[in-house]
């Protein structure tokens, strides 16, 4: 029995955009300025808005 919270397997998950800084994948953009922020988890220093997400 599959629950609805359990991924199925014809489920895509889009991949995560990669650090312009050094190419990790980046899961959360933290914006500490208009033109300063931290990826994670790599933790290199980008523009916030700077990373598309494909879909």
């Amino acid at each position: 029995m599959r629950s609805d919270l359990e991924a199925s397997e014809d489920d895509e998950t889009p991949p995560r955009p990669a650090c312009p800084n050094c190419g990790e994948p980046v899961a959360v953009v933290t914006a500490v300025g208009p033109h300063t922020g931290t990826a994670s988890p790599c933790g290199c220093s980008v523009t916030p808005g700077l990373l598309k997400r494909e879909h």
